[in-house]
């Protein structure tokens, strides 16, 4: 058999023997959801069959256990896998679950790293099964490293809304008891500083170089 045949065939093996393993454990939800990982991660080069991601996302949002559990799984498919082809499908996977998936993604895969995992951190990966796989493991390190960029401007950017809500929250509040007290009418108009202008265009640069890495060559 041709070294590609046995290797399409040892993958289907792994993805029929890691199917079977999450049929057998955990609650029929977490079994379902490793199921539909797999499926949609499997080591075939074609893309994720559509249902298998819209399953995903319906399974985790059930609640922030379901996510955390998503997440842990797409993990360790990250950590185990010498496939290209596996870790670009969970890549892939992941993109779509921080765009269409339920908000709490993007802070529970940031903050994966207090729990001793950082997802995105594949900058050791390889695909030494051919000659072709240098390429490919060179772009899904690329791939990772701008989900990964995108993922913290996003924590960042969100963190920075949140504390100007509460700023103007309160700020409203004492121009509410002010003009009660003197009955005049005030507005604001609030701008950024120029550290922050400066700041926020240095990040969306690298952000935008990182994503000019990921065309494919």
């Amino acid at each position: 058999m041709a070294p590609s045949r046995l290797k399409k065939a040892i993958g289907r093996v792994k993805d029929q023997t890691r199917i079977g393993l999450a049929k057998v454990g955990g609650t029929t939800s977490l079994s379902d959801l490793d199921v539909a990982i797999v499926k949609a991660t499997r080591h075939e080069e074609q893309p994720a069959d559509e249902r298998y991601i819209r399953e995903i996302i319906c399974i985790t949002s059930y609640s922030r256990a379901y996510i955390i559990a998503c997440i842990n799984t797409m993990s360790r498919r990250l950590n185990k896998t010498k496939s290209w082809t596996v870790a670009l499908k969970t890549l892939l996977l992941i993109h779509r679950l921080l765009n269409e998936g339920d908000s709490a993604y993007q802070q529970e895969i940031f903050f994966s790293t207090r729990r001793g995992t950082r997802i995105l951190n594949l900058s050791d990966f390889r695909d030494t099964s051919r000659y072709r796989s240098w390429d490919f493991s060179a772009f899904v390190r690329t791939y990772a490293l701008y989900l990964d960029e995108k993922l913290e401007y996003n924590i960042q950017d969100r963190r920075g809304e949140k504390t100007k809500t509460a700023t103007i929250a309160n700020e409203n509040k004492e121009e509410e008891n002010n003009e009660k007290e003197s009955g005049a009418k005030s507005s604001h108009f609030r701008e950024m500083k120029t550290e922050q202008i400066f700041t926020t265009l240095q990040h969306l640069q690298q952000l935008l170089d990182r994503f000019l890495a990921c065309r494919p060559i």
